[in-house]
């Protein structure tokens, strides 16, 4: 298989297993239910939590990072040393976690992705980027970590591979760049109306009991 071939074929599995609705699936077989018609109208792991429960949101949750690392491992294995390759990757399979095929282009936010993408890339920066967990925790506002989280561990990404630091072991080359800045600009993007509702005190806390809402839908 020529390179292009090679690139061409890692480039569509990460979409397509990016683009895996995780949330949709688990919320059919969980409770044969469309989150998407409830909540948020989100199909992520945060609106299975307020609709079906944590345990079917955790599920959700480690279903979603296991996809970034998945496709990112399995680009490090073919691509070795190729950050640039790496790097888009990762990126693609983000893209397909939030504009997924199967279920008409709307997907998740990319945080999950993203975050499982990170542990592959960087595992350093990732652990920073878990600081959003603790963020949401304390605030109950989980679309405030998930931006704060992001926004630390791709920070860091974005400083230690332009100046190819050396953290803790783990080099950080020029190349992750394709990864590190196209990726919070789409996070920050996907979360807009979140910050719309944080600004105006109407965003949503996380709940330890599911809540099942009927999602506004206002088309």
């Amino acid at each position: 298989m020529s390179d292009f071939l090679e690139l061409m074929a890692i480039l569509l599995v990460a979409y397509f297993v990016g683009a895996i609705p995780f949330g949709v699936a688990i919320g059919r077989l969980w409770r044969g239910v469309d989150v998407r018609s409830y909540g948020s109208g989100g199909s992520g792991a945060t609106n299975v939590n307020r609709t079906l429960g944590p345990k079917a949101g955790a599920l959700v949750l480690i279903a979603d990072i296991s996809k970034g690392v998945f496709v990112t491992g399995l680009a490090r294995y073919i691509f070795e040393v190729d950050a640039w390759l790496l790097a888009t990757s990762a990126t693609v399979a983000v893209l397909g976690h939030m504009f997924p095929v199967y279920i008409r282009f709307k997907g998740g936010k990319g945080v999950s992705t993203g975050l499982g993408a990170l542990m592959i890339i960087s595992p350093v920066c990732a652990v920073l980027a878990l600081s959003g967990v603790l963020v949401a925790l304390v605030t109950r506002y989980v679309s405030l970590g998930s931006i704060i989280g992001s926004g630390l561990g791709l920070g860091l990404l974005i400083i230690s591979s332009t100046f190819g630091i050396e953290i803790l072991g783990w080099h950080h080359k020029i190349g992750y760049m394709l990864f590190a800045i196209p990726v919070p600009i789409l996070i920050i993007w996907s979360h807009r109306t979140n910050v719309d509702r944080l600004t105006k005190g109407d965003e949503s806390k996380l709940e330890n009991k599911a809540k099942p809402r009927r999602a506004h839908r206002s088309q």
